[in-house]
């Protein structure tokens, strides 16, 4: 598992941690039941406080990423990732499309962007 934590980012902390995680779960980076390196092996390693870590991996448990087996660690879910990416990114493209709505885009502009970012 890799890590990069940018502190000066706007980002928190807990959140970077959270995104790289769960994207390498669901990118199968990490399998399934592979036992993530405890929290203050993380901290120590990127050279943050706990807090943040611990934040992110009770994120990750609570979204379903990760299971905790008390005394042993924390292990990653076995998830259906199809699904899991295909909701994601509809959250995140319909932020994006409800962005676009308050700033006066309409439909067919929307469209046009996306049409002409993803060619």
């Amino acid at each position: 598992m890799q890590l990069t934590v940018y502190p000066k980012s706007e980002i928190p902390l807990y959140e970077q941690l959270y995104k790289q995680i769960s994207a390498q779960i669901l990118a199968h980076k990490i399998e399934a039941h592979y036992c993530l390196p405890s929290i203050r092996v993380v901290a120590r390693e990127l050279g943050i406080s706990v807090i943040p870590v611990k934040a992110a991996y009770e994120r990750l448990e609570a979204d379903g990423y990760i299971y905790t087996i008390q005394g042993k660690g924390c292990f990653v879910n076995e998830l259906h990732t199809d699904n899991r990416k295909s909701n994601l990114a509809q959250d995140k493209l319909r932020e994006v499309i409800d962005y676009c709505k308050s700033i006066g885009l309409t439909e067919k502009e929307i469209k046009d962007i996306l049409n002409k970012l993803l060619t």
